[in-house]
C-alpha cells in the first residue's frame, strides 16, 4: 500500500492531487534553482564569495535527487506493464531505462567526483545535465524523445549526407583556395570550417573565398546547404504533426469503444483518464471528444438505481452523475 502510493506520488507529477502538484513543483523548481546555481557559481566573484553556500546547496540537492532516484526504482514495481513480470526484472529494465539514466547522469558527477579528479569545469558542465529530468514533470519533453527516438534512423541518413557534402565542399574549397589564401584555406579542416558556416547560414565571415571559380561553387553551396541543413527539423516537425494525429486517434477509438454500448462506466471513464494522461491530451480536449462523439450518436440517461451514464440514440453527451 505504502509503495502503491510513493509510486502514484512520484509518478502523477501535476496532473495528480494536491500533494502531487507540490512534490513536483517542488523537484521542478530544485532542478531550475540548480542549474541557475551553477551558472552563478561559474561567475568568479560569486564562486569565491559564496563558495561554501554553493557546495552546500550542490550536497542538499544530489541527496534529494537520489532518495528520489532510489524511490523510483523501488516502486517501479507498482508500474501498470510490470504486473506480470518479477520485481528484479522490472527494476533492471528500469534502470536501463532512458528516464532512469537520466537521472543517474544528474547525481553521478557528484559521486564520480570522490573516486577520480574531474575538472571543475566539467564536473559544472555535467551538473547542467539535471535540466533533462524535467522529462518527469514536462510530458511535451517526453514526446519529443519518444519522435526523436522513431525518427533517429532517418534523422541520422539526412546528418550522414550533409557530413559528406560538407567534407567535400570542404575539400573542393581547399584545392581552389589554397593558392590564392595559403594563411586561411591552410588545410582541409580549415575549408571544412568554411563550408560548416556556410552552410549553416551563419556566415561568421572570418574565412571567405576570393577568387571567382570558389565563389560561383559558394553560391550553389550556400544553395544547397539552406535545404540540406533545414531537413532533419522539418522530418522531426512532420512526425510530430503525425504522432499528435495518431494519439488522437487512438484516443477516439477508446472513446468510440466505451461508448458503443451505451453506457459510461466508472471503470472505462477511469481508463479513458489514464489513456489520455500517457498519450499527453488534456482533460478539456478528452471532454470535448467525448462530447462530440456522443452528439453524433447518444443522448444521456441517468440510470436511477446505479447511477451510470446511459445513451439513447437522439441527443447529446452528458457527464451525469
Amino acid at each position: 500500500m505504502m509503495k502503491c502510493k510513493v509510486f502514484e506520488l512520484l509518478e502523477s507529477g501535476f496532473e495528480g492531487s494536491i500533494y502531487n502538484k507540490l512534490l513536483s513543483g517542488f523537484i521542478v523548481t530544485l532542478i531550475i534553482t540548480n542549474v541557475i546555481a551553477v551558472i552563478a557559481e561559474s561567475y568568479a566573484p560569486l564562486g569565491q564569495r559564496y563558495h561554501l553556500e554553493f557546495r552546500i546547496f550542490n550536497l542538499i540537492s544530489v541527496t534529494i535527487f537520489t532518495l528520489e532516484y532510489l524511490a523510483r526504482i523501488w516502486v517501479c514495481t507498482e508500474a501498470p506493464d510490470a504486473e506480470d513480470s518479477k520485481p528484479l526484472k522490472v527494476r533492471i529494465r528500469y534502470i536501463f531505462s532512458s528516464v532512469a539514466l537520466i537521472d543517474l547522469m544528474a547525481i553521478a558527477p557528484f559521486y564520480l567526483s570522490f573516486i577520480f579528479a574531474i575538472d571543475l569545469r566539467y564536473l559544472r558542465m555535467l551538473r547542467m545535465l539535471r535540466l533533462l529530468k524535467l522529462t518527469h514533470y514536462f510530458k511535451g519533453l517526453r514526446l519529443f524523445i519518444n519522435v526523436l527516438k522513431q525518427e533517429l534512423p532517418t534523422i541520422g541518413a539526412a546528418i550522414f549526407i550533409m557530413i559528406v557534402l560538407i567534407t567535400l565542399s570542404g575539400g573542393i574549397m581547399y584545392s581552389i583556395e589554397h593558392t590564392a589564401q595559403p594563411e586561411v584555406f591552410d588545410s582541409i579542416p580549415s575549408a571544412i570550417w568554411w563550408s560548416v558556416v556556410t552552410m549553416t547560414t551563419v556566415g561568421y565571415g572570418d574565412v571567405t573565398p576570393i577568387t571567382f571559380l570558389s565563389k560561383f561553387i559558394a553560391v550553389f553551396i550556400m544553395l544547397l546547404g539552406v535545404g540540406v541543413v533545414a531537413l532533419p527539423a522539418a522530418m522531426l516537425a512532420a512526425k510530430f504533426g503525425e504522432e499528435l494525429i495518431s494519439r488522437k486517434k487512438h484516443l477516439e477509438v477508446e472513446v468510440a469503444h466505451a461508448l458503443q454500448d451505451g453506457i459510461v462506466t466508472t471503470s472505462e471513464r477511469a481508463a479513458l483518464d489514464k489513456l489520455a494522461e500517457e498519450l499527453n491530451i488534456s482533460q478539456e480536449n478528452l471532454e470535448k471528444l467525448l462530447n462530440s462523439r456522443a452528439l453524433t450518436n447518444y443522448s444521456p440517461i441517468t440510470c436511477p438505481h446505479c447511477q451510470m451514464i446511459c445513451f439513447n440514440q437522439t441527443g447529446h453527451f452528458n457527464k451525469g452523475i
